[in-house]
């Protein structure tokens, strides 16, 4: 075993006794950014480079026969033989380079490095925002506990106008793209016919999602806000009405979710409902909640995952097709960044960055999703997205792993701050934590920027003590 096997081994250790006895396994963002990062880059990271991506082990075995039986039955003709061309064209460029990378002892052994750190970082940047503004583990715990025994704040219609006014220029944003954007028919075209994997690419990257740039933000972080403010309002006891304005929303959401023709943004929107159902009474979960949460995500991601893959012939198919999607994929792409960089590509120095180059008075470069796709997959076209420390490495190296990690790390404790501690239970706190979520799965998926605003995570504040203040704060300890 190599020493930066060791480290990382001891990293992912620490990682876990902080996670249990500091932060606690809760729903609260900080609890859920650090268990998300042991479950996909923990063990399934070992795995991964030590088995899946030398092609052995069990898992590998059964995905590589029944993906190879699939791809030979789910086209046929001259088209096939085309594609077939193309792809064996490409991947054997691509698996080659990628094996080579996991051969070279100085790539693992960086990734190895990189990954610990990234947990022992995210660590610090939590224990240090807690000191740095006075709080302690106990008074997380206290926040915690009185989570689900103080008395809810339920929003009352002529308590927030402008909330119910917001609610319905949201409607008419969303219907307004429902026509423009021919939603319905992307939806329909997608999920209700029985084309190939490979058509089905086809079609998200030609007419997948909006054209427009602000629809696109609203609808990954404004719109979901609004739907799970109304959410919750209606469940903790809202008027009949509040209840189908709430539908309307979510109804919307999901359907303009379903148009990117994308696997993951409306399972995990209908994920986040779930989640939210279970955080109005308690941030813990019992294993009954953890359970029922686990089954779940697996039956809604096992469904996307027929709609997009049509050649899945069973349950055993699809489970060990999201056993590669969720698990082996994310660490595939973290090792494409560091087989590229910095011994392909040299690293960025925040070039890629738009803002920041524009304010060192250069031309932005392309972003590395598109440039480390390419140079591996010869595919123009293509994309390879990467957790936050993924592309911190292409930018600035170990400064940019141990800055991200650290920054992530403190971002996240100091939302958890401002929600549950200061805040407490309310429908604007409780949306505000579901939206953190989907920062932290953007973040896990993209760059720690992208998660800043596209994911939501710098809005979440501010979008809290705008509403909030449609009404009295409530204090500490359940009095108004």
């Amino acid at each position: 075993m190599t020493t930066s096997l060791v480290f990382f081994f001891a990293s992912c250790l620490f990682a876990i006794l902080f996670f249990w006895f500091y932060v606690r396994p809760t729903l609260s963002l900080s609890s859920t950014a650090l268990g998300l990062l042991l479950v996909f880059h923990g063990p399934a990271y070992w795995y991964y480079s030590r088995f899946w991506v030398l092609r052995k082990g069990f898992f590998f075995n059964f995905y590589n026969e029944f993906n190879t039986t699939g791809a030979e039955n789910s086209i046929d003709g001259s088209k096939a033989s085309q594609i077939n061309e193309k792809l064996r064209v490409i991947s054997s460029n691509y698996y080659d380079q990628i094996l080579a990378a996991a051969e070279n002892l100085d790539t693992i052994q960086s990734l190895d490095i990189a990954l610990g750190l990234t947990l022992l970082v995210f660590c610090a940047g939590i224990w240090a925002t807690d000191k740095a503004l006075g709080y302690t583990r106990h008074a997380h715990d206290l926040a915690l506990r009185d989570w689900k025994t103080r008395s809810f704040l339920p929003l009352k219609p002529n308590q927030s106008p402008l909330l119910v006014v917001l609610a319905g220029v949201a409607v008419l944003f969303m219907v307004y793209f429902l026509i423009r954007d021919e939603q319905l028919t992307k939806v329909h075209t997608y999920f209700f016919t029985s084309a190939s994997e490979f058509d089905k690419i086809a079609m998200r990257r030609s007419m997948g999602g909006s054209q427009s740039y602000l629809f696109n933000l609203m609808l990954s972080t404004l719109l979901p806000f609004v739907a799970f403010v109304f959410w919750t309002w209606w469940r903790e006891g809202g008027e009949k009405s509040i209840g189908w304005l709430a539908a309307l929303v979510i109804l919307l959401v999901i359907t303009a979710k379903a148009a990117t023709l994308s696997k993951a943004p409306p399972a995990v929107f209908v994920l986040q409902l779930l989640v939210l159902e279970v955080a109005r009474n308690s941030l813990s979960f019992d294993k009954r909640q953890l359970a029922a949460l686990g089954l779940a995500s697996v039956l809604l991601f096992s469904a996307m995952t027929f709609v997009a893959n049509s050649d899945l012939s069973g349950i055993s198919e699809s489970l060990t097709f999201l056993f590669y999607r969720l698990l082996m994929i994310p660490n595939e792409s973290l090792l494409e960044y560091f087989a590229v960089f910095p011994s392909q590509l040299p690293h960025t120095m925040g070039l890629d960055i738009r803002w920041l180059a524009k304010l060192m008075g250069t031309e932005p470069m392309q972003s590395n999703f598109w440039r480390v796709a390419e140079l591996l997959r010869g595919a123009p076209g293509s994309t390879t997205t990467a957790m936050f420390m993924a592309d911190a490495w292409a930018a600035f190296s170990w400064a940019g792993v141990v800055g991200a990690s650290f920054l992530f790390g403190c971002l996240i404790r100091w939302i958890d701050i401002q929600l549950l501690v200061k805040r407490g239970r309310s429908c604007v706190t409780l949306a505000g934590l579901g939206l953190g979520h989907y920062g932290i799965f953007i973040a896990m998926s993209t760059a720690l920027q992208t998660s800043l605003l596209t994911g939501g995570l710098l809005l979440i504040v501010p979008m809290v003590a705008l509403l909030e203040r449609q009404w009295p704060r409530q204090a500490p300890g359940g009095s108004a």
